[in-house]
This record gives C-alpha cells, sequence and structure tokens, in this order.
C-alpha cells in the first residue's frame, strides 16, 4: 500500500502540463474585441467580435486544448467586413490569461484576458 501512494504521488506530480479551470466565459483581448469562449472537455470553441453591432471583423474558432496550449482554427464571418481564416496557437499563462505564440492569416489579437 505505501508502495501504491509512492508510485501515486510520483505519477500526479511529475507531469508538466498545467490543469486549468474551465475556460468558458467572456474574455477581452488588446485587438479590443470581446471574445464569448466555451470549453467542452478539452474542445474549445469561440466568437469574437470588434463590437455588437456593425463590427469591422467577427470570427469563430474551434480547436483543442494540449497541456497549457489552445490550438485554434479560425474564421471572419460576414457580420463583419474583413474575411479572413489563419490559425492561432495561444499559451495559456493562467486560468485567466493567454497569449498568442503562433498566428497566421493577419490575426490582430495577440492577449486575452478575462476578470
Amino acid at each position: 500500500m505505501k508502495q501504491l501512494k509512492c508510485l501515486l504521488f510520483l505519477v500526479v506530480f511529475s507531469f508538466p502540463a498545467i490543469v486549468f479551470a474551465d475556460l468558458t466565459g467572456k474574455w477581452s483581448c488588446n485587438d479590443g474585441g470581446t471574445y464569448y469562449m466555451r470549453q467542452l472537455g478539452k474542445e474549445v470553441f469561440w466568437m469574437g467580435e470588434r463590437a455588437p453591432t456593425n463590427p469591422s471583423w467577427s470570427n469563430t474558432a474551434s480547436g483543442y486544448l494540449d497541456g497549457n496550449q489552445i490550438i485554434l482554427r479560425w474564421a471572419d464571418v460576414p457580420k463583419g467586413q474583413i474575411m479572413s481564416e489563419g490559425i492561432l496557437i495561444l499559451r495559456l499563462d493562467n486560468p485567466n490569461r493567454a497569449t498568442a505564440t503562433y498566428k497566421t492569416g493577419g490575426f490582430g489579437g495577440s492577449v486575452w484576458t478575462r476578470p
């Protein structure tokens, strides 16, 4: 029994991946946008827009959690005036802050936070 407890302790504390609370919620970004994120297990979805009425851009994204990263494919939607798409990789700095480490398609934002 003592060996089992020691083994369990080693397994639990040997993994470098950071485990965060649910990322679901309203996030703000340094691109001036508001992002509504939904996490379902390791899957992540969002809807982001510059403004609720007549936004210059509006996008959706879907992807997955991989350790302390969110890997997303994003695309602008016709609610906004810009029509781009690409890949984003975000690093989760803590449960309330994410930083872009890789961006394609001209994505503007780089830091997301929530209260």
